[in-house]
């Protein structure tokens, strides 16, 4: 789904961090929790929310591998986690635990060499330098759940999503009574 949103716009940190909870997080989100974990219709699944820093282009996807076999209830499960997250919205005890994860991993990223050298040649580029970094940081770490919910429902939206697949689905078709 393409949004019009840069890493500038007000409800960029609210999507990154609806994001990260929805499928971001990777194991402990909740396409997981209820795709792999729950339903264990997948062997990975998560989503991806994504900015221009130059442009208002924004997306967000979904992607999951699994058994063909699993196409349909999987793509029920994909559809019926992101409707709840937008018609319910994040918890509060979700929000905190998300927010914690992700300054840890905003912290590995700046201990890394090679993630820290990308940092600093997109800052230069962009004009920007480190303290816009710990301004984003501050924003992601101050984000109430109202605030991420009502920029996940304004934005994400099932029924504007493209759906693809690929993989051998004859074999699975040929399976059904």
């Amino acid at each position: 789904q393409i949004m019009p949103i840069s890493t500038n716009h007000p409800d960029y940190a609210a999507l990154t961090m609806g994001n990260f909870i929805l499928g971001g997080g990777f194991l402990n989100s909740r396409l997981a929790t209820r795709i792999r974990q729950q339903d264990g219709l997948s062997y990975g699944v998560g989503s991806q929310f994504n900015a221009s820093d130059l442009d208002k282009r924004g997306s967000f996807m979904a992607y999951a591998i699994y058994n063909p076999e699993n196409r349909e209830a999987l793509e029920k499960a994909f559809k019926e986690e992101i409707e709840k997250a937008r018609m319910d919205g994040f918890t509060p005890e979700e929000v905190e635990a998300a927010k914690s994860s992700w300054v840890q991993r905003q912290q590995m990223r700046r201990a890394e060499d090679r993630s820290m050298a990308g940092m600093l040649g997109s800052n230069a580029y962009l004009n920007r330098d480190m303290q816009w970094s710990k301004k984003m940081e501050d924003k992601m770490m101050s984000l109430t759940p109202e605030q991420i919910n009502a920029a996940v429902k304004k934005y994400i939206d099932v029924e504007k999503m493209v759906i693809m697949r690929a993989g051998d689905f004859a074999k699975a078709e040929a399976k059904k009574p």
